[in-house]
């Protein structure tokens, strides 16, 4: 059958296209004989998935899914992969990566080659390690959660949903998070509360980096139909460990508030604030991962309101990539423009996936 010369056009670039994915897969793919031996003596052989709260993940071929390892427990460790390497002074160095004993100094170093320098840390410096991905998406780590509640007494029902994805690079970071949690209450009034968070950043120095945020809320419980918050600044890591961040943010803000209309009241507020908010999270091996923000707002164009906002999250491992998950929120506004409760908290319940 004679195709036309459009279709032969358009399957001409298809062929390309395919070929260049398919050389560009070729190129990047991950090499399986990364080795890894333990302080016991224990040796692995296969590939380094990467490192994250002092946990170094791990896949043979033999295996069906990866295993944890203890950081602190790994004695020698070598690859001829790329990886992008976070250290403990804020750094993120690329290169390939290996982990040795020195034998006269009686001591661990890890060290990290590119083709233009050669770094060499301690290994309890070292805070993550992440594969140089081909693909964007392959790049991407996250997680979803979901939860629902009934009871019967006065017939109400509750649900919860949530997701974040994150995305980093040499210099960059981008995390994006929503949630929407229902209330639903026989001869009462439905609730449901969405938000929507974005948060930037990019290194400036080993302490210090440029951030940017965009959220959105919708709150039923505050009359509010939607409010869209734009904010930027300086961040300062204060502490940094393999286990352990603490982030200050200063800067400003800029905030579109939309209300459910009432009568003598205006339904829409702009207002400029200043910004001031702390970013914490630490992590116990195995078992606990403690996720925590709080944001102050204090307006500028509206003397004397301040808005405060903060999330925390518990994860609890129950089995692997899979957890429980308890979440307790809270927005308070010392003076809403309209009628309405000044604050609203929650705490949701879930069980969720890690990817």
């Amino acid at each position: 059958m004679k195709l036309p010369i459009f279709s032969k056009a358009v399957f001409t670039k298809i062929a390309v296209l395919a070929l260049a994915l398919l050389l560009s897969y070729t190129a990047f793919a991950k090499r399986k004989d990364d080795v890894v031996i333990m302080k016991n003596g224990d040796k692995f052989t296969g590939e380094i998935k990467g490192l994250q709260f002092g946990e170094l993940m791990f896949k043979s071929d033999y295996m069906k899914d990866s295993v944890h390892l203890d950081w602190e427990r790994v004695a020698d460790l070598e690859s001829k992969d790329t990886y992008i390497v976070t250290l403990s002074d804020g750094r993120r160095v690329t290169g390939t990566v290996s982990r040795k004993m020195i034998q006269a100094e009686d001591k661990q170093e890890f060290e990290i080659s590119s083709a233009d320098s050669i770094v060499e840390i301690a290994p309890p410096d070292v805070i993550t390690i992440n594969q140089r991905e081909a693909s964007f998406w392959n790049q991407l780590t996250g997680s979803i959660d979901y939860g629902f509640g009934f009871t019967s007494g006065n017939n109400s029902t509750n649900s919860s949903l949530g997701a974040n994805v994150a995305f980093n690079t040499t210099k960059n970071s981008i995390a994006l998070a929503t949630s929407s949690q229902f209330d639903s209450q026989k001869n009462a009034k439905n609730t449901n509360r969405f938000t929507f968070d974005s948060q930037y950043g990019r290194t400036i120095t080993t302490n210090w980096i440029a951030a940017g945020l965009f959220s959105m809320l919708k709150s039923n419980q505050q009359d509010l139909e939607l409010r869209s918050t734009y904010g930027g600044g300086l961040g300062r890591r204060l502490i940094q460990t393999d286990k352990t961040t603490l982030l200050a943010i200063g800067g400003a803000a800029y905030s579109h508030e939309s209300y459910f209309p009432q009568p003598g009241t205006e339904p829409v507020v702009n207002n400029v604030e200043a910004l001031l908010g702390l970013k914490f999270s630490t992590f116990r091996f195995k078992t606990l991962n403690i996720n925590s923000q709080a944001f102050l707002f204090p307006s500028l164009t509206d003397a004397g309101r301040f808005r405060f906002t903060s999330q925390s999250n518990l994860r609890i491992e129950l089995l692997r990539n899979f957890n429980w998950n308890f979440q307790f929120y809270e927005n308070y506004d010392t003076r809403p423009p309209v009628n309405a409760p000044k604050n609203d908290l929650g705490v949701t319940t879930s069980l969720g996936w890690t990817f």
